[in-house]
């Protein structure tokens, strides 16, 4: 039986096609996609679209769809949105929240309620208590061919694990050095560090440092520490600690025992320039103890690292200890150009 047309598909067959109709949808729901992407307006009148990838307390990175990231200092910034949930560290707390426009300049709104851009920090960890481990292995050999033939070997670790609030650090050394087959020198150095990060700046330390001798006399000295400490930057990677601290010492070997104390100030420094492709850092101390017969003990390192690769590195560093007696000045050199990996 032949079918005839109905009036319902008649009017079909005069209706546009509907693929346009789905194209304008989907341009919809792409424009929708494109509004949920974060925004930054700066104290100029700029405005810049993207993804948020870092916010630390010096700069926001923002990547565009349109062009490589874009570094933003803080101090450009009068407010950001984000339509997208992530985990923020407000005053060294982790809040799960979405960050609005607020009118004042320098603020954000966070849940509603007012809030200064300068207590947010754009956070990858998922609680407070999350550890974060990273640290580095490298070694540096020396042999000189000359008529001592020496032969010199250091070999340095240093890993950190860390939450929001807490800071544990252990760092080894050792220095192996033969001339004419006869050890010069062979030394084991073991510094930890404990941090307790009561805010934003302020800190709580506790060290402990042990360094033997193992020639023919060997020799065992080591200290315990513990003070309060100011961080003037660092919820990076970068930081600038100065530390105060009331140390006790303890020097010893077969002829004889010592012990001391001292008041020590301690400067930890360490900076990343290039996007990390290169490290500067320092480590400065100078105690002062309560002898007569030493008027100050300082340690002192200084170094950069050059990335070659996201894991591997060339580090060069040198030291500096020096002991200052009031008849004279014991200084101990060295330097060393090294090849490590980052994990």
């Amino acid at each position: 039986m032949p079918t005839y047309p109905t009036p319902f598909m008649l009017s079909q067959s005069l209706m546009p096609n509907r693929y346009p109709t789905l194209s304008i949808a989907m341009l919809l729901v792409g424009l929708s996609g494109q509004s949920l992407a974060d925004t930054v307006l700066l104290r100029n009148g700029d405005r810049i679209t993207g993804e948020i990838k870092n916010f630390d307390e010096e700069h926001l990175i923002i990547k565009p769809n349109y062009s490589p990231k874009i570094t933003i200092e803080r101090s450009a910034i009068k407010s950001f949105e984000t339509t997208q949930n992530h985990y923020w560290s407000i005053n060294r707390t982790l809040h799960d929240v979405s960050i609005q426009y607020s009118d004042l300049d320098g603020f954000v709104l966070v849940n509603n309620r007012q809030t200064p851009i300068s207590d947010l920090v754009f956070s990858d960890r998922k609680s407070d208590s999350e550890w974060r481990y990273s640290g580095s292995v490298e070694a540096a050999i020396d042999v000189t061919s000359n008529t001592k033939n020496t032969q010199k070997l250091h070999a340095k670790g240093d890993i950190t694990a860390e939450t929001l609030q807490w800071r544990h650090n252990l760092k080894t050394e050792v220095r192996y050095e033969t001339e004419e087959k006869t050890t010069k020198r062979n030394t084991l150095e073991a510094h930890y560090s404990l941090d307790y990060l009561i805010s934003e700046h302020w800190l709580l330390r506790q060290e402990d440092y042990f360094q033997e001798d193992r020639l023919d006399f060997p020799v065992r000295n080591y200290y315990a520490a513990l003070g309060p400490g100011y961080r003037f930057w660092g919820i990076g990677r970068d930081k600038l600690d100065f530390v105060v601290t009331y140390n006790h010492f303890w020097l010893d070997s077969q002829i004889f025992t010592y012990q001391l104390n001292a008041w020590a100030t301690t400067i930890n420094y360490k900076q990343y320039w290039f996007d990390g492709v290169l490290e500067t850092y320092a480590d400065l101390q100078i105690a002062f103890p309560d002898t007569p017969t030493i008027d100050y003990i300082s340690d002192s390192t200084i170094g950069l690292k050059y990335l070659l690769t996201q894991e591997i590195y060339l580090s060069f560093k040198y030291d500096i200890n020096e002991t200052q007696t009031p008849w004279h000045t014991t200084r101990d050199i060295k330097y060393n150009l090294g090849l490590g990996i980052n994990f």
